[in-house]
């Protein structure tokens, strides 16, 4: 049994409506990688860059102090590692990469931190803040000196 052919005029509706579909969706996804950048920044970015810096300097700060200092700071890290885990991605890609390394070294190292003070275990905590100095906050620099070469391009 042949099934007929759709009548010209529906086929060519049919083009018409998707070939508007499609337009519209591209000129929705018209802005520049630098104005993607400039929203992502702009959107909480930003913030979320100034929270991670203010906690990892606030560990860095308080690791020759004691424990009961030491254990709340890598907590507070902690929480606002998940916190920027949660933002959309970087839409810069090497400025990507180097915010989850960033993540990751931050996470691996305030989580080694908090674990250790909660069993007041010392070279455990130091091991944290030390994986938060060594792994984090350098990859938070190459990804704030990321971002701010592409907002310089956007100008």
């Amino acid at each position: 049994m042949r099934v007929p052919a759709a009548p010209r005029a529906t086929a060519t509706a049919i083009t018409a409506a998707t070939v508007v579909a499609v337009a519209l969706l591209l000129g929705g996804c018209s802005q520049t990688p630098a104005e993607q950048l400039e929203e992502w920044y702009g959107s909480g970015g930003e913030d979320q860059i100034k929270k991670l810096n203010e906690d990892a300097g606030r560990v860095n700060e308080v690791s020759m102090r004691t424990i009961d200092v030491q254990g709340p700071a890598c907590q507070d890290l902690l929480a606002q590692t998940a916190k920027a885990e949660k933002l959309d991605p970087i839409p810069d890609e090497a400025a990507q990469r180097y915010w989850k390394e960033a993540l990751g070294g931050f996470r691996r190292g305030a989580a080694e931190c908090a674990d250790g003070a909660a069993k007041k275990d010392e070279s455990q905590v130091s091991r944290g803040i030390r994986g938060v100095q060594t792994e984090g906050l350098p990859k938070l620099v190459s990804t704030v000196s990321m971002i701010k070469a592409g907002l310089a391009a956007a100008k």
